[in-house]
C-alpha cells in the first residue's frame, strides 16, 4: 500500500512538473510570436517612412554649358528621322521647358512600335554649329544631365498602374570622320546609360563620354552627337540640361553659336 501511494505522488508530481513546463513554454511562445509580429509592424513602419522622394539635383553648370535658361532656342537639336520613321524610331516634340525649376529641353515621345511600347528618340545636334567648325578637333569629350519624368502609367504583372518613369537606358553616338560616314560610340558612363525608377515619378543621371579612339575632323558640317533612348512600355518625356564639351586637357569648350530670337 505504501508503495502504491509512493507511486501516486511520483506521478502526481510529474504531472505537476510538466503542465508547469508547458505552460512556460506556452508562455514563450506567445511572447516570441508577439516580438516577431513587432518586428514586422516596425518593418513595415520603418519602409514606409524612408519611402520619401529624394531632393532633384542641382548640378552646377559650367560656364558653357548649353542650360537653355537663356531663351526657347533648342541649339540644333532635332529628330534623326533617316528612315521617315518607319522604323524603330519615334518622332518627337521638341521644345524648351522648365522642370524642377530649371528650363531643358523636353523630348515628347510619340510613336509607339508594334507591341505597344513607345518607340526610340534619335535626337541629333550640330557639332560644327555648336562648338565652330574650326574646334571640331579639339573636342574629346562631353558630359549632360538627364532626366525622365512619368507622364503615363506603368502596369506591372500585378496589373496595377502605377506614374513612375520606369527604366531610362540607352546611349549617346556620334557621326564623325572626313566624310562624316563613322558611326562611333564614345566611351563612358553616356555609354549604355542605365537607371531605373518605381517609386517616384521622375529619375535622373548625369553622363560623360570621350572619343578615345575616333575624333571630329575640322571644316566638317555634318558632323552630330545623337542621344537615344531604348524603347519602354510607359509615357515619359525625357530631359537634357547643361550639355558641355571638353578638350584634351578637360577645358570646357565655348559655345559659338547662337540663339535664334
Amino acid at each position: 500500500m505504501k508503495r502504491l501511494m509512493t507511486a501516486i505522488i511520483i506521478c502526481s508530481m510529474a504531472a505537476a512538473f510538466t503542465s508547469c513546463n508547458d505552460t512556460k513554454q506556452s508562455s514563450q511562445d506567445v511572447k516570441q510570436t508577439d516580438a516577431v509580429s513587432t518586428a514586422a509592424e516596425t518593418t513595415q513602419t520603418t519602409t514606409e517612412e524612408e519611402l520619401v522622394e529624394p531632393d532633384y539635383p542641382v548640378p552646377v553648370a559650367d560656364e558653357n554649358s548649353i542650360t537653355y535658361d537663356d531663351s526657347d532656342d533648342l541649339y540644333t537639336a532635332h529628330c534623326m528621322n533617316s528612315n521617315n520613321y518607319e522604323d524603330d524610331e519615334s518622332e518627337c516634340n521638341l521644345s524648351v521647358a522648365e522642370y524642377k525649376g530649371s528650363k531643358q529641353l523636353k523630348i515628347e515621345v510619340l510613336d509607339k512600335d508594334k507591341d505597344g511600347n513607345y518607340k526610340t528618340p534619335k535626337i541629333v545636334f550640330d557639332m560644327d554649329e555648336l562648338v565652330g567648325a574650326d574646334n571640331l578637333s579639339r573636342v574629346k569629350s562631353f558630359s549632360a544631365d538627364i532626366t525622365q519624368v512619368a507622364v503615363g502609367e506603368f502596369v506591372g504583372d500585378d496589373g496595377v498602374g502605377r506614374i513612375v518613369p520606369g527604366n531610362l537606358m540607352g546611349t549617346f553616338g556620334s557621326v564623325l570622320g572626313e566624310k562624316c560616314d563613322d558611326w562611333y560610340e564614345p566611351t563612358g558612363s553616356a555609354n549604355g546609360y542605365s537607371s531605373e525608377e518605381w517609386n517616384f515619378g521622375w529619375t535622373y543621371l548625369h553622363v560623360e563620354g570621350k572619343w578615345l579612339i575616333k575624333g571630329f575632323v575640322d571644316s566638317t558640317p555634318d558632323s552630330t552627337l545623337v542621344f537615344m533612348r531604348w524603347a519602354i512600355p510607359n509615357q515619359a518625356d525625357v530631359y537634357i540640361d547643361n550639355l558641355t564639351f571638353y578638350d584634351a586637357d578637360g577645358n570646357s569648350i565655348p559655345i559659338v553659336y547662337t540663339p535664334a530670337e
